[in-house]
């Protein structure tokens, strides 16, 4: 069965994993739960992607031994239809949303599952910053009307 794609996803709640299955079977998406074990593999690997690049465990940084995997959701082959179709019944079912969310792309499948958890926790922190900053900025702005 080809179906529409692939999610590979890490969730700490039972229920959510649950809620995620149902999804994904409805949508008829392959899914794929992540595991500690999954840290030092690349996502292409992960995602069933063959990769052209030869891999190099070396230029690799390791997880370290007691890394703690964040939530995440990866969308691999899915077509943005599909993706905004699953986003939007994820909300609906009142699931806790998750901050770190990725779609494969030709340069991140070569990535180890560490080493992407760490782009996208450092991306989630600038986006927060620069919230941060605007909101900062806008409530500095109204403190100067008169």
């Amino acid at each position: 069965m080809a179906g529409n794609g692939m999610v590979m996803y890490h969730v700490q709640d039972e229920n959510k994993r649950i809620q995620l299955e149902v999804l994904c079977m409805g949508m008829a998406l392959r899914s794929k739960q992540l595991k500690a074990s999954d840290l030092n593999e690349r996502v292409g690997v992960l995602a069933g992607i063959r990769t052209t690049k030869a891999y190099d465990a070396q230029e690799q940084e390791k997880a370290p031994a007691l890394f703690c995997m964040p939530e995440v959701i990866i969308f691999s082959g899915v077509s943005n239809a599909i993706l905004d179709e699953f986003l939007r019944s994820y909300k609906n079912l009142g699931l806790m949303p998750m901050k770190l969310k990725a779609v494969t792309t030709p340069k991140n499948v070569e990535w180890t599952l560490y080493h992407m958890l760490r782009e996208l926790a450092e991306e989630c922190r600038q986006i927060e910053a620069a919230a941060r900053r605007t909101q900062n900025n806008h409530g500095n702005e109204d403190n100067n009307v008169h």
